[in-house]
């Protein structure tokens, strides 16, 4: 026996003499770190809020791990790896596979990026490693009949009906509002999935489509597209876009001060990004309505302690409060400890049976602003859903749903015209 090891054994079995215990019980004591995988784009043009929701998941994973870790598996605490899809589908994928392979995670977490989420669960679902969704809403995520892919978050179709239920709302309570809508979206899985749900609850409900127009990622310039959203005169505009081009359009669709009567509502991503609201002139976003993934405002009021010292952590290495994709990070790493503690092991099979039978109605798992987290047999937690936010003095107001709403927040419907702000 190498003299080192006799040594440390030597050491190790006296100090479990003194107390008490064998000096197998004494090396086998500490459990074993859970270990968690993340795929998200921490590079490339969805970095920005691949960051945000691994700061998130981190500040989790702090909170849990510093009060005692997972109590049903005698303490033991989560450890986190992650791996950056680059938001290209091909490299999510081979990061899964190398996640469940070489670094034996007992579940994952990814992709945000749908078409990055799409394949990667699909990997994930091949080697019966439980997948739990975040951010991605591409509707097929939770329609293949996959036994091991779980979203809590809302799914395309949701997303769509919130936005045209808050536009209904609004019209409802001024007795104004839009016959026609435009629909300008990025040309992946994400926007081609939204625009087919809004085009589809929009005929339902009487509103006319002018202008059905997509765009590839990472545009240079949006001028033609501009020029079509004036000819076509939409008295409203829903907008699927990223960060990048959702920066840019605004800039562009600024300087041209197009007016739109019923505003510009955009699903989420780039307008959820605080980077986002850094970049552009405060006038340009005025009155913004934004399909967020949880309510903005709700920080001004929420004096959960736990609320409370993960904004401060999340603040302090961000700079800014807990945004939509933070608090979904910390909604998930959340969900696992749950998971985990019913689950009583970190093997798969029985976290991913956990996971089918997972019924939450309060804690931090719903931060991100549901009342549940209950699966249906295809995964999908059919109580996701967000909140509507417009931008009115220059704060992001919840106005949909009504009863999300505050007492001293007053909605702005129609937006005024260029020239009257």
């Amino acid at each position: 026996m190498p003299r080192l090891v006799f040594t440390r054994r030597v050491l190790l079995g006296a100090f479990a003499a003194a107390l008490g215990v064998s000096g197998a019980a004494a090396q086998t004591a500490a459990p074993q770190d859970v270990v968690v995988g993340f795929v998200l784009p921490l590079s490339g043009g969805s970095a920005t809020i691949g960051n945000q929701t691994k700061l998130g998941a981190q500040v989790a994973a702090e909170q849990i791990n510093a009060a005692g870790g997972i109590a049903a598996l005698g303490g033991a605490k989560l450890k986190l790896i992650f791996a950056d899809s680059q938001s290209k589908p091909d490299i999510g994928a081979s990061e899964t596979e190398r996640l469940i392979q070489r670094e034996n995670v007992s579940l994952l977490v990814g992709a945000y990026n749908s078409a990055v989420t799409f394949p990667a669960s699909e990997v994930a679902e091949r080697y019966k490693t439980p997948w739990i969704v975040t951010g991605a809403v591409k509707d097929e995520i939770t329609e293949r009949g996959f036994k091991y892919v779980f979203r809590p978050n809302n799914k395309a179709t949701y997303d769509a009906r919130e936005q045209l239920d808050a536009i209904d709302l609004l019209k409802k309570e001024t007795g104004k509002g839009p016959a026609t809508i435009g629909l300008f979206y990025e040309g992946s899985d994400w926007g081609r999935s939204h625009a087919a749900n809004i085009k589809k609850f929009a005929a339902e409900r009487g509103y006319k489509i002018t202008l059905d127009e997509s765009f590839p990622p990472n545009q240079v310039d949006f001028t033609a597209q501009l020029l079509k959203i004036r000819s076509t005169k939409p008295e409203a505009l829903i907008v699927v876009a990223y960060t990048p081009d959702h920066l840019l359009f605004t800039r562009q669709y600024f300087e041209n001060k197009i007016n739109i009567p019923y505003g510009i509502h955009s699903v989420g991503g780039g307008s959820e990004d605080p980077s986002f609201y850094k970049a552009v002139p405060q006038k340009a976003v005025d009155y913004l309505f934004v399909q967020e993934d949880w309510q903005i405002d709700r920080l001004k009021s929420d004096k959960d302690p736990r609320v409370v010292d993960a904004n401060t952590r999340f603040k302090a290495q961000a700079g800014y409060d807990i945004n939509s994709y933070g608090a979904q990070g910390i909604s998930n790493v959340y969900l696992i400890k749950d998971v985990l503690e019913r689950a009583g092991s970190a093997d798969r099979e029985k976290i991913r049976d956990a996971l089918a039978t997972t019924d939450i109605t309060s804690g931090m798992p719903l931060i991100v602003g549901y009342q549940r987290i209950k699966f249906d047999e295809q995964g999908q937690n059919t109580f996701g859903h967000g909140v509507i936010s417009e931008n009115i003095g220059g704060e992001r107001r919840t106005v949909w749903p009504a009863e999300n709403r505050a007492a001293d927040t007053k909605p702005v419907w129609p937006v005024p015209d260029w020239s009257a702000r």
